[in-house]
Order: C-alpha cells, then structure tokens, then sequence
C-alpha cells in the first residue's frame, strides 16, 4: 500500500516538476528573443544616429563652403562697385550682383532641401526597419 500511495504522490509530482521546467524552458526562450530583439532595436538607434550625424556634418560642411564662396563674391563685387565710372555703371553692378547671389542662395537652398530628405531617409530607415519587425513580431504573434 506504501507503495501505491508513493506513486500516487510522486506521479504528479514528477508531472507538475516537468511542466515547471518545460515553462522555465519556454521562459527562458522568450527572455531571450526579447534580450535579442531590444539589442537589435539598440543597433538600429545607433545606426539611426550615425546616419544623422554624418548627415548633419555633410550639411554643415556645404553651409560652411557656401558662406565662404558668399563672402568672396562680395569682396569681389564691392571692389567692382568701387571701381565704378558712374551711376549707371554703379546701379548695373549692383543689379547683376544682387540677382547672381539670389539665384546662387536659392540654388543652395534647393540643394540643402534634396541633402535634409536624404539626411531624413537615411536616419530614419533603421526606425523603419524596426518598427516593420514589431509589426511582423506581433502578426505572428497572433497567428500562435
């Protein structure tokens, strides 16, 4: 009768231990997709951040480029203006001038414009990218 009793108790015993440890397995697996997951939103953060950076250094240098290349065309049309003969020749100067550093400052803007969207698409694109594996995670997720 010991005997039956033992087995009574132990067989369940064994069951609820083995079930313990098929969750713990189950748990542990998990634990470590999420662990994987968040070093892989971690990646793409930094990727994300390297990307603006070099963008913005990229920006930075040609605002720096065009500003000198600004100034050097005014020291050069101010001597031109000084150099003036008359009036006319003055007014005309200025005119050429003033419309060439328009057309060059919206060039440069149009520029800068196409430089920040591509600076956008490439910071944003390791973002992208993650939030189309959360999609992914949870759709199969829900297929479980």
């Amino acid at each position: 009768m010991a005997t039956a009793k033992t087995a009574r108790v132990v067989e369940p015993a064994e069951q609820a231990s083995a079930a313990m440890r098929d969750n713990m397995d189950r748990g542990l697996a998990a634990l470590s997709e999420v662990s994987a997951f968040g070093k892989q939103n971690v990646e793409a953060w930094l990727a994300s951040a390297t990307a603006a950076q070099k963008g913005l250094e990229a920006l930075s240098a040609r605002t720096v480029a065009f500003q000198k290349q600004a100034i050097e065309n005014h020291v050069a049309a101010t001597k031109a203006l000084m150099g003036s003969k008359s009036v006319q020749e003055f007014v005309e100067k200025q005119n050429d001038y003033a419309k060439s550093s328009f057309e060059a400052y919206i060039a440069e803007l149009s520029s800068m414009s196409e430089m920040m969207s591509g600076l956008a698409k490439d910071a944003m694109q390791p973002l992208n990218e993650r939030v189309n594996a959360v999609g992914h995670l949870m759709q199969n997720g829900a297929v479980r």
